[in-house]
């Protein structure tokens, strides 16, 4: 097995993506609101079979870190947020730094996500993603152009 295919290190990238996700929801919740649209925006690009990179495996690639981390996301946001608020009025202090919350929430997010994607890129890696890039390309040439089947023109 190569080292490009290679599940856990590959699984690496949801972190990785995480941790710019950790620094975006420790600093302002518009930028963590931002940051939810941009992975959804991901999602979307592989769903309208936009390629976002050269080649079908860096893309499948990209759609398995967005899933990953989206669950990550949830975790994070529930669970890391809580904990890391530190509880109530302390005063001066606060009794969590900045740096121990990044740490927090990177930790709690990236703790799904890694298992998640090494479980989705060892699927991946099963495929043939040639051979189904050529069924769907032949499917969208055989497909007819000119709007839904409900609005065949000659049928009126």
């Amino acid at each position: 097995m190569k080292i490009d295919n290679n599940p856990f290190v590959v699984g690496l990238c949801a972190p990785a993506y995480l941790l710019v996700g950790a620094v975006a929801v420790t600093n302002d919740f518009l930028m963590a609101a931002i940051y939810i649209m941009a992975t959804l925006g991901l999602l979307g690009a592989y769903v309208t079979e936009f390629p976002i990179f050269n080649g079908l495996y860096a893309n499948e690639v990209l759609h398995k870190t967005a899933i990953s981390s989206l669950v990550g996301i949830l975790l994070g946001m529930i669970i890391g947020l809580s904990f890391a608020s530190g509880g109530g009025d302390t005063g001066d202090s606060a009794p969590i730094s900045a740096q121990g919350k990044l740490f927090i929430i990177w930790g709690v997010m990236s703790l799904p996500a890694y298992p998640l994607m090494v479980f989705l890129i060892s699927k991946l890696n099963k495929r043939d993603l040639e051979a189904e890039n050529k069924i769907r390309a032949e499917k969208k040439k055989n497909k007819k152009s000119g709007g839904p089947p409900i609005m065949n023109r000659g049928g009126f």
